[in-house]
Order: C-alpha cells, then sequence, then structure tokens
C-alpha cells in the first residue's frame, strides 16, 4: 500500500544542485541520507520525500514541490510549507519564497519570504516582463510578519 503523501511547496532563490537540495530537505525533514529523491512517475517511490524541481529563468530560480510521507517525516502530520521551507533556506543559505495559507485573503497577490536567519516577511510579486515563468518580490514592499 502506498503512503499518503503531504504535498508541500517553496521557491528557492538561486539554482540549487538536486544533490544539495535533497540532503538539505531530508536534513530539514529528520531524515537520513537518502530520505529525500527524484519523484519518478516510473521509478521506486520509496523514499520518504520525492522532490520534484523545476528551474525557472529568472527571480526565484529553483521551484520545489515535494509528495512528503508524514508518517515518516520529523514533525509530522501537522508540516506546512511554510515550516518546511524555514528549514531548508537556513540550511542552504538561500531565500525562499512560499504562498500564503489558502485562507489568507491576500493569497493572490502575496508571498511569504524568508530569509536564511529565519526572518519572514510578507511581500508582493513584481512583474520580469515577458518572462510568465519566473516569479521574484519588490523588495520594497516587504513587511514583517
Amino acid at each position: 500500500m502506498q503512503p499518503e503523501r503531504q504535498v508541500l511547496g517553496f521557491l528557492v532563490r538561486g539554482a540549487v544542485s538536486d544533490e544539495h537540495l535533497f540532503e538539505s530537505i531530508a536534513r530539514a525533514l529528520g531524515l537520513p541520507p537518502g530520505g529525500a529523491a527524484r519523484f519518478d512517475v516510473d521509478g521506486p517511490a520509496d523514499a520518504a520525500v520525492l522532490v520534484e524541481t523545476t528551474l525557472r529563468p529568472a527571480g526565484f530560480r529553483t521551484d520545489v514541490t515535494l509528495y512528503a510521507d508524514a508518517s515518516r517525516a520529523s514533525g509530522a502530520p501537522g508540516l506546512t510549507s511554510l515550516d518546511v521551507a524555514t528549514r531548508v533556506s537556513a540550511l542552504l543559505g538561500e531565500e525562499v519564497l512560499v504562498s500564503p495559507p489558502a485562507d489568507d485573503p491576500a493569497v493572490a497577490t502575496t508571498w511569504l519570504l524568508v530569509t536564511p536567519e529565519g526572518k519572514r516577511f510578507r511581500a508582493n510579486e513584481v512583474s520580469l516582463g515577458d518572462d510568465e515563468d519566473s516569479v521574484d518580490i519588490d523588495r520594497a514592499s516587504l513587511r514583517p510578519i
């Protein structure tokens, strides 16, 4: 029987290697090395966390989606994208963006920025021109939360 997987996600400022990202995710969730692995529809799904990444051309470059077996990850079952992103941000030394919770009235226009030091801000998205696949924020819009 396949484990029930919780979907979590965030965007990392830099273009992060899979090896470094997967190691940081595993450590952030209290998993042993190899506890996070690439999501592959045709491959084995026995890792506690399956990771799907997309590299964006500008702004916050690494788009990360996690499929976590909450029964095997530290802090389960109440993990949120913000919790995981905060832990991973510190381990990577990179800023991360997280969508606000679905019940947040500003969910369509703002992001939550987490710094490697654990500071959290609400931020407005900024257009990067014709590049629809990229996400960045307006630094002047940062508001501590």
